[in-house]
């Protein structure tokens, strides 16, 4: 009798026992089940940030590498001829609404600098710029500065009008369609 009350007090033991060891493993198990889900939303918090900075760089590149491949243009005229046209926006714009257009355009500072100082205009440069000084309207005079910049960039003045809608378009697409009227509105003319 008192080897099966010894017996029996060991078997309730180790059940005991047993249990509270599952019970210990359950608990570690949920610790690492808990630093696996950690991890998998850390990589996924990571793939999305990545994502992001990558549409970001695209956007930030995006319209002059639109234009270079687009219409056979070099990096320099489609930088140029972009901040030409964004001058005269400028130009016609008030500031706030030339602001809302800056910031659907990344890095547009460099894009206004890269345009080229004027220089003496050409025949159809001279021709247009004597039509608008004659008349002293401001569009055609404006029109005349942006032909004389193509040219200077060894562009003919028909790319003006090919610039123009891929450069709204992509305003557009950034800013949305209010955004992108205003431009198209300040770039009536050309």
């Amino acid at each position: 009798m008192k080897n099966i009350k010894i017996t029996l007090l060991c078997t309730t033991l180790a059940l005991a026992s047993g249990s509270a060891s599952a019970g210990w493993l359950d608990f570690l198990n949920q610790g690492d089940d808990a630093a696996d889900t950690v991890k998998n939303t850390t990589t996924s918090i990571n793939n999305t940030v990545q994502t992001g900075q990558a549409i970001n760089n695209a956007s930030q590149t995006g319209l002059i590498d639109t234009l270079v491949k687009q219409l056979g243009v070099s990096q320099t005229q489609a930088q140029g001829g972009t901040g030409a046209l964004f001058q005269m926006a400028k130009n016609k714009m008030t500031e706030s609404a030339f602001s809302q257009v800056s910031q659907s355009v990344p890095g547009m500072d460099g894009i206004l600098a890269a345009a080229p100082k004027p220089q003496p205009a050409s025949a159809t440069g001279n021709l247009l710029g004597t039509l608008a000084n004659a008349t002293g309207n401001s569009t055609l005079m404006n029109a005349a500065s942006v032909v004389n910049t193509f040219q200077q960039l060894d562009m003919s003045k028909g790319m003006v009008s090919q610039f123009t809608p891929i450069i709204i378009d992509y305003v557009k697409k950034n800013s949305g369609e209010l955004t992108s009227n205003l431009l198209k509105t300040a770039l009536t003319g050309l």
